[in-house]
């Protein structure tokens, strides 16, 4: 019995990351609407970016995209991710591309602070 519900609650979860996994596949398809470097490593990036996201209102995610890029969205009205930032590591710190729609200007702002 415990097993099954242990299966039960993964498959659950399995299916909750994909879900949002897709929303940010589709922001990934359209043109970005930011871009940059900062001076911090990566993960030091995603965390200052994370922190001013989390002010501005909807639920701010943080999550592995790769082996080397680590990426923070933020859901909109409906559950789909309205804005999205991508980073990896740099020559000198980190590299970002941001997406999402262009409502998301505040959070383009917010992201640029951390450079």
């Amino acid at each position: 019995m415990r097993k099954t519900v242990a299966n039960a609650l993964m498959a659950c979860f399995t299916l909750g990351l994909a879900g949002c996994a897709t929303t940010d596949d589709a922001l990934l398809k359209t043109v970005p609407i930011g871009s940059g470097t900062s001076t911090q490593a990566t993960f030091d990036f995603v965390r200052c970016v994370k922190d001013r996201w989390t002010p501005l209102g909807g639920p701010v995610r943080e999550y592995a995209l790769g082996t080397d890029s680590q990426a923070v969205s933020v859901k909109g009205a409906g559950g789909a991710s309205m804005v999205l930032v991508v980073a990896q590591p740099a020559a000198r710190g980190t590299g970002y591309t941001i997406y999402g729609e262009i409502a998301a200007s505040r959070y383009v702002t917010a992201t640029h602070l951390c450079d």
